[in-house]
């Protein structure tokens, strides 16, 4: 602080004085002589009056007075041979002058105390506005469940549990401590009675330890490779990439929106590390999103192994290759499922020129976790990584089903279907697109048969269904 040290001002405590008598010259200490006889004699009076005039020069503070007490003292020193009486008379207003001066220097000093506390505070409450100290309690501002911040004018408020939902919770957790506990029963004999729960949500504080358990992350898990490949140089190009892509993962998320903050950070030692450690992918655009997911319920080594158990059981690798070999094999599988389940939109995108590559790139390689809602998109990563790659299919079905009308009511063409695909994953009732992505009959074999059809005829381009790829 400019004006020293706040607190330790030199305060001087006030002797409190018995103003009614100053004027007599009769000066009495009414803190420390409370005890004492007022009528002390008048040697006594003088000594102490001789006292006190010495202590009030060792302090040597400046005094201004109305009737000139400092002249008239400078006159009694040099008067010292004047007659008794005179002294006397002299003495007497001294006594008055001098009480006088007394409480008003130590008034100055209250005073002087309280202005500099005053400036002290002024200065600290000045230095916290440079440092911006309003702005740092994030903990105000309003997030949602998952960390994302409401914005004002939304209408969406955190949502507070009633003693009925609380206990249904409750109920649900122990059925899923009960599954978790027989995990091997489960996912062997009654693997439809753990499918059937999944769909309806795993348990909120339960998904980073199923989520690890359902992919299997043990299997692939490698000790210390992690932390190993911290000292392994990451190519210049790779890393300007990752960086660039950081501000754009998630910015309306605590855990992600401070740039260079913890969560970023996290997220770059993830994405670095694996596209050391898989240089056959490298980092590819997307990646990012599926690893946020990942970090927000567990820490960056449990992340790093998900997203290698992604790659390899869930067979990801070849949407992040070079060229992306298995893109246009999925678009395939794609365009047939919509011929079969949604013929509708279908044929209006055929007729429109509406390609997969314009409306389902990024919904496959995300996984959707790009634009969707993320209380929507977690209970779609629950299925997925129970039932596998088929649930993508099963969904993206469905975000087109939802949006039938729009897409059959469009006026201008193939800008009002694009405007459409992109409002697909907005404003999402989980429950309803469930109810939609599950009421498709679609089997495993299915995918299968148009997965290994379009090995045979991908470079057919009078296929009715490689044209449109």
């Amino acid at each position: 602080m400019k004006n020293g040290t706040f607190g330790k001002e030199n305060d001087i405590p006030i002797q409190k004085i018995d103003e009614k008598n100053i004027s007599n010259g009769t000066y009495v200490d009414l803190e420390d002589d409370n005890d004492e006889n007022v009528n002390i004699n008048k040697s006594e009076k003088e000594q102490k009056l001789k006292n006190q005039k010495n202590k009030i020069k060792k302090k040597s503070y400046s005094i201004n007075s109305d009737d000139d007490s400092d002249n008239s003292s400078n006159n009694d020193n040099e008067n010292d041979n004047d007659n008794d009486e005179i002294k006397n008379d002299k003495k007497g207003n001294n006594k008055d002058n001098e009480s006088q001066n007394s409480l008003k220097e130590k008034e100055k000093i209250l005073i002087n105390s309280i202005q500099n506390k005053e400036n002290a505070t002024k200065q600290k409450i000045q230095l916290a506005e440079e440092i911006n100290f309003n702005s740092i309690p994030d903990k105000l501002i309003a997030t949602d469940e998952y960390g994302f911040v409401i914005e004002k004018n939304s209408e969406t408020k955190p949502e507070t549990k009633t003693k009925e939902e609380l206990l249904q919770i409750n109920a649900r957790m122990e059925k899923w401590n009960y599954m978790i506990e027989n995990y091997e029963e489960f996912s062997t004999s009654k693997f439809s009675k753990l499918k059937s729960r999944t769909r309806k949500g795993i348990p909120d504080s339960l998904r980073s330890y199923v989520w690890q358990l359902f992919a299997e992350k043990d299997k692939y898990y490698k000790k210390d490779i992690f932390n190993q490949l911290e000292s392994v140089k990451l190519e210049e190009e790779i890393e300007t990439v990752i960086i660039k892509d950081l501000d754009r993962t998630y910015p309306n998320c605590q855990l992600f929106r401070d740039k260079y903050g913890n969560g970023q950070r996290k997220l770059y030692k993830v994405l670095s590390n694996y596209s050391k450690y898989n240089t056959a992918t490298g980092y590819v655009q997307g990646m990012g999103f599926i690893v946020a997911v990942f970090l927000t319920y567990m820490d960056e080594e449990s992340s790093f192994f998900m997203l290698h158990s992604l790659m390899k059981k869930y067979k990801l690798e070849g949407f992040y290759l070079p060229s992306f070999p298995e893109l246009k094999k999925t678009f395939y599988i794609l365009l047939n499922l919509e011929k079969k389940y949604i013929p509708k939109i279908y044929e209006l995108f055929k007729k429109e020129g509406m390609i997969p590559s314009m409306y389902a790139s990024e919904w496959i390689i995300c996984l959707f976790s790009r634009n969707l809602s993320f209380d929507v998109l977690v209970r779609i990563f629950d299925v997925f990584l129970l039932e596998g790659y088929k649930v993508i299919y099963r969904f993206a079905l469905a975000f087109l089903k939802l949006k039938e009308d729009e897409f059959l009511k469009a006026k201008d063409g193939l800008v009002s279907i694009m405007k459409t695909c992109n409002e697909c994953l907005e404003h999402v009732d989980v429950e309803n697109l469930f109810k939609v992505a599950f009421g498709f009959s679609l089997s495993r074999k299915q995918i299968e048969k148009f997965g290994n059809e379009y090995d045979k005829v991908k470079s057919d381009q009078k296929n009715e269904f490689v044209k449109q790829l």
